[in-house]
Order: C-alpha cells, then structure tokens, then sequence
C-alpha cells in the first residue's frame, strides 16, 4: 500500500501547485477567468483561460528526479500571456516555431 500513499500524496501536491498557478495567474495578469487544475483520472493539468483550454500532461514532465514543476508553472504562464489565450495555443512542452 505504501505506492498507494506515494501516489495519494503526489496527488495531493498536484492539487495544491495547480491552486497555486492559479493564484499566481490571477496576480500576475490581474485578471479573472484563469483556472489551473489538476485531473487526477487523465494525470494532466488543465488550464481555462476564457473559452480556451490547454491540457498539459503530468507525464510530460515527470524525469528523473521527479516532477518538474517549475517547467509547469513556466509552461502555464506562458500560455496564459495576452495573445495566447485567444486562438491558436501551442501543445504543451513546445515553444514557437522560430522565424
């Protein structure tokens, strides 16, 4: 059972760092409408800017060291700036296409 707890507790974590993104949002960008969450039955994060959703899956930024959350909130930042969130917004994990 101790995977179980493992799994329970990064699950708890997962939720509080999206809570957290959240916040972070809402100050930054001093806007409503932003919500960061955490979907435990497809382990991925959603982000709802507006009409827009964004998923980014926790498997992508899992490594060896264990989860990357900082690449997350960048990630989730990023998206969440003026302009990305109204239309087209790049998959998870890849930046612009260079010029």
């Amino acid at each position: 059972m101790e995977g179980s707890t493992m799994s329970s507790d990064w699950a708890e974590e997962a939720e509080r760092q999206a809570k957290a993104m959240t916040r972070d949002l809402v100050e930054v960008g001093r806007t409503k409408g932003f919500r960061v969450t955490y979907q435990r039955r497809e382990a991925r994060f959603m982000l709802r800017a507006g009409t827009v959703t964004t998923y980014f899956s926790a498997h992508d930024y899992d490594g060896p060291r264990g989860m990357d959350w900082l690449r997350l909130r960048i990630d989730v930042l990023m998206h969440a700036r003026p302009g990305q969130a109204e239309g087209h917004v790049e998959p998870a994990g890849l930046g612009p296409a260079p010029h």
